[in-house]
């Protein structure tokens, strides 16, 4: 070896722990250079290399075994040591968290440590996710580990440099690589590490030691001062991991996804911008192409990174507001709350101009409130109006009043929605149905082909028995004339069904619901009557298995017929005991509702002596909507017993007592209320605090021996005397498009801030009142007179949404914003938009609305004082009679003038080789008006096309 080689290698060995390394993954025991094993084999010279620089060593024996096969195992350790010697860390979850689907906690130490360090920093990324340890590594991949080696040690990128590169390749059998290999043979085969003399690579072939140690003493000398390390664009570092940072989600705005586009670009901005940690990047949001997604173009200097996200929102904590009213069907309406309101508030909430209401319901999460109309729906902008509503978080907070309009006809014919059989063996005997929408009890139906008996269970179901339905089979079902109630008549729609099987049996717990009350939970849905029947008096057994009295068992509310309980009546039950284990005989008398039978049972269930007293656990002031209170109530632990509780007594915060507070009250418990409400006599509003005492006993619980409530007191703040700050309008009229605005008390107007003559406090559909629009006060200055400017009002609008806000009164209260409905009427004339020559004595006029012609004189459309026409530079004399008007049959906005000037040879035509103009006028008597009688603009001058 000359000494230029050993300055270059030590110029590119990576320092003595590099030797190290080499040392022990390729020779793992220490020798000297004159291997007995190497003279005359082709890999000598870089053996011996590597020996003279302490780089690799031979086994005790004096031999290096040249031809020995590497394993991935043994790659694995010394790439692994080689980077640690470089100054990467050994992972510290090397143990727990595995790199390779193959290695275990409990393998090789050493070899879990450079596992580790190899596949973290992309030097050996296995196979599939396994390291396979004990395989022979391929020549293809020992090309890959070290161009991956050499790139992370001397931070550079081979392949890239490489790709770049024109120059013409040694190896002839490069397709033979995996794709991965190729470009890693291209860096061997560009820098001659590989053998040009032998131009085959065999990239599948198996690398044995000596091998190793060419390819690695060539790598080592191989001078890769041209290979730039790559420039690291720091901007685009950070642009593209604050686009790792930016993600889909939930964003918080007012009123949700009912928000303007504008407020939900805004709270997308601040939801990006929380995301992105990365120092100086700027997120800029746009709305995406599709609705709820959004475009992120994230920047820093010169770098930028774009990435598209989904967000979804979420209503504010404030919102409460109606987002929407829909009519489903014929009868029924919904409206829906963007939070829960209370169900105890909801009764005549909800008006819709002609429509009456027979029922409502609330849904569970109290979002929705569905309705059912007196007779179909059928609106055309009918005003709807919900009025505030108590919210069910907080009853002292309502919704905000909702007004606008709604168009319904049902024009869809009923259908199928479900049907369901049902058989614990091979037949089913019954099938339910459901449809579509509330149905008439009319109508036929068929199974299978022949005409059944409907039962019309209810307006959207129909029970149908007495069949014999076979399961594994497809039945079809047909109604036939069915008619929803808008009168809208399905004659045949059909479906095909199977019957499910269930032939499981029930099964049954036990329970004690309060002292003397067994609940029995089922895991299916019972024959209620089958229940009742077999758990009667004798069911229930003592310890000495003597008979407990008890009453009728009931299906709990609401369980679907899946729990009921059994009263025990039996006096004395816990005389002599705090506890009791009683034994339920549970029969095969208690069938599901296919006829399931229970494995018949004894089970045990403890009851508990009820020792513990009722106790008040809050109360609660209710106010009607004028701020009076109407009741007190007292929550209590327990179910209470019947009875009349005392009255309490009543202390002011000076001391005062105060015998007849509201009028005094009046209360009674039912037996199991769990409150006691004290209604005033004289609901009034009330400000201050106040002590009430309650004596002792005032209430007993339902337990064999009675408990009663202590004594106790509450102070009950009442809250200040409010001064009303605001005030209301009730309503607003229109008659001829002048607004008359009532207001219950005198307002401020003139040119003051929130006057009741500022236009800007006034809004129509969702508009600002036209310009020219005058507004006048009476003397006591409670009414606003609005008269509305001649062409303001395009078409009719009998519910034209009208908005009153920020108007003070003369006292200095704000006026609550109103919203409602007006009528309004169409007073602008219609326009002439153009003309068209039919013939030389015929124009076609168009306009912008309908027209009606008017004021004929013995069925004919005079209308010379409506136009003049012009021909050329000529204006054409028309004198009372010579220019006729008619409608133009089927075009409602066309009308055709003739020119009815002279007969015979002397008649007036138009010459059409000159322009010719039409300009409106009008006249008291004027044909030319839209349908609401209102005359055509005038002036307005047109071309007449040819």
């Amino acid at each position: 070896m000359t000494s230029k080689q050993s300055s270059k290698y030590k110029k590119f060995i990576v320092g003595a722990a590099t030797a190290a390394l080499v040392a022990s993954a390729v020779a793992p025991v220490a020798s000297a250079k004159d291997f007995k094993d190497t003279k005359g084999n082709t890999h000598e010279p870089a053996i011996d290399a590597l020996s003279d620089a302490g780089v690799i060593t031979g086994y005790p024996d004096g031999s290096f075994l040249p031809n020995k096969t590497l394993t991935r195992s043994d790659v694995v350790k010394l790439m692994g040591k080689w980077l640690v010697s470089e100054g990467y860390k050994v992972p510290t979850d090397y143990k727990t968290n595995m790199r390779f689907k193959d290695l275990k906690p409990t393998s090789n130490d050493e070899l879990l440590q450079y596992a580790a360090v190899v596949k973290e920093n992309g030097v050996f990324n296995g196979s599939n996710g396994n390291l396979l340890a004990g395989d022979n590594i391929t020549r293809e991949n020992m090309a890959v580990v070290i161009v991956r080696a050499f790139d992370t040690v001397e931070d550079i990128e081979l392949v890239k440099y490489v790709k770049d590169q024109d120059f013409k390749k040694d190896v002839t059998d490069l397709a033979k690589a995996k794709a991965e290999a190729r470009t890693a043979i291209d860096v061997l085969d560009f820098f001659d590490i590989t053998n040009p003399a032998a131009p085959a690579f065999n990239p599948k072939a198996t690398t044995t030691r000596g091998q190793f140690a060419t390819f690695l003493h060539k790598t080592i000398k191989t001078d890769f001062s041209e290979v730039k390390a790559p420039v690291v664009d720091v901007d685009k570092v950070a642009v593209d991991a604050a686009a790792e940072q930016v993600k889909a989600g939930a964003v918080t705005v007012a009123r949700g996804n009912y928000a303007t586009d504008a407020n939900k670009l805004a709270a997308v901005q601040t939801y990006v911008t929380s995301l992105v940690t990365e120092k100086d990047v700027v997120a800029t949001v746009v709305a995406g192409k599709t609705a709820g997604e959004y475009a992120v173009t994230l920047t820093k200097g010169e770098a930028k990174a774009e990435k598209t996200i989904a967000v979804t929102f979420d209503f504010a904590a404030d919102d409460r507001f109606v987002t929407e009213v829909n009519a489903l069907n014929a009868t029924q309406v919904e409206v829906k709350f963007s939070t829960a309101v209370d169900a105890s508030d909801i009764a005549n909430k909800v008006s819709i101009q002609g429509v009456k209401f027979t029922s409502q319901s609330l849904s569970q999460d109290g979002k929705t409130l569905s309705l059912t109309a007196e007779k179909p729906v059928n609106a055309t902008k009918a005003t709807v109006v919900v009025e505030p509503i108590k919210t069910k978080a907080d009853a002292k907070v309502k919704t905000d009043k909702y007004v606008s309009t709604i168009t319904y006809k049902d024009e869809v014919a009923p259908t199928i929605a479900s049907i369901e059989a049902k058989t614990s063996g091979n037949v089913a005997t019954n099938l339910t149905l459901k449809t579509s929408e509330p149905i008439k009890a009319t109508g036929l139906v068929k199974v299978n082909g022949t005409y059944v008996t409907p039962v019309f269970t209810d307006s959207t179901t129909i029970s149908v028995s007495g069949l014999a339905l076979e399961a594994g089979k497809t039945h079809t079902i047909e109604l036939v004339n069915i008619e929803d109630l808008a009168g809208i008549k399905t004659v045949s729609t059909s479906a095909n069904f199977t019957v499910s099987v269930d032939a499981a049996a029930p099964a049954a717990t036990l329970s004690a619901k309060g002292e003397k009350q067994i609940l029995v939970t089922f895991n299916k849905s019972m024959d209620v009557k089958s229940v009742q029947d077999a758990i009667v008096s004798g069911s229930v057994k003592d310890e000495a298995l003597n008979t407990i009295a008890t009453s009728t068992v009931t299906a709990v509310e609401g369980s679907n017929d899946t729990q009921f309980l059994i009263p025990v009546t039996a006096e004395n039950v816990f005389a002599n005991k705090a506890s009791r284990t009683l034994t339920v005989v549970l029969t095969d008398a208690n069938k599901d509702k296919l006829g399931n039978k229970i494995a018949a049972t004894t089970q045990n269930v403890t009851l508990t002596k009820d020792t513990v007293k009722p106790v008040a656990t809050g109360y609660k002031v209710i106010k009607n909507d004028a701020g009076k209170v109407t009741s007190v109530e007292v929550d209590f632990s327990e179910g209470l017993a019947a009875g009349t509780p005392a009255l309490p007594t009543i202390v002011s915060e000076n001391g005062v007592a105060v015998s007849n507070f509201l009028g005094g009250f009046t209360t009674t418990v039912k037996a199991g209320d769990t409150k006691v409400v004290y209604t005033a006599k004289t609901p009034a509003k009330v400000s201050g605090k106040f002590a009430f005492s309650f004596a002792k006993d005032l209430v007993s619980d339902q337990a064999e021996t009675v408990n009663k409530s202590e004594a106790f007191n509450y102070t009950i703040d009442f809250g200040q005397t409010e001064t009303e700050t605001t005030f209301s309008l009730t309503s607003a009229e229109a008659k001829d498009n002048v607004i008359t605005v009532k207001f219950p008390e005198a307002v401020k107007g003139g040119a003051v801030a929130n006057s009741a003559t500022d236009l800007a406090n006034y809004a129509m559909a969702g508009k600002p009142l036209p310009s020219g629009t005058t507004i006048t006060l009476d003397d006591a200055q409670k009414v606003a007179t609005i008269t509305l400017p001649v062409e303001s009002v395009e078409k009719d609008d009998q519910a034209a949404i009208f908005t009153v806000a920020n108007i003070q009164s003369t006292t200095g209260k704000s006026l609550n914003t109103y919203t409602g409905t007006l009528a309004v009427d169409d007073n602008v004339a219609p326009v002439l938009v153009s003309a068209k020559v039919l013939d030389n004595k015929t124009i076609e006029l168009t306009y912008s609305e309908n027209i009606k012609l008017a004021n004929a004189e013995d069925n004919i459309f005079e209308v010379d004082n409506d136009f003049a026409i012009t021909v050329g530079t000529t204006a054409l004399p028309l004198n009372k009679g010579e220019l006729k008007a008619e409608a133009v049959s089927g075009f409602p906005t066309k009308v055709k003038i003739t020119i009815a000037q002279g007969s015979g040879e002397t008649a007036t035509t138009l010459d059409l080789t000159k322009a010719i103009k039409v300009v409106t006028k009008t006249s008291t008597t004027t044909s030319i008006k839209d349908i609401k009688g209102i005359a055509q603009k005038a002036g307005v001058e047109v071309n007449v096309t040819k």
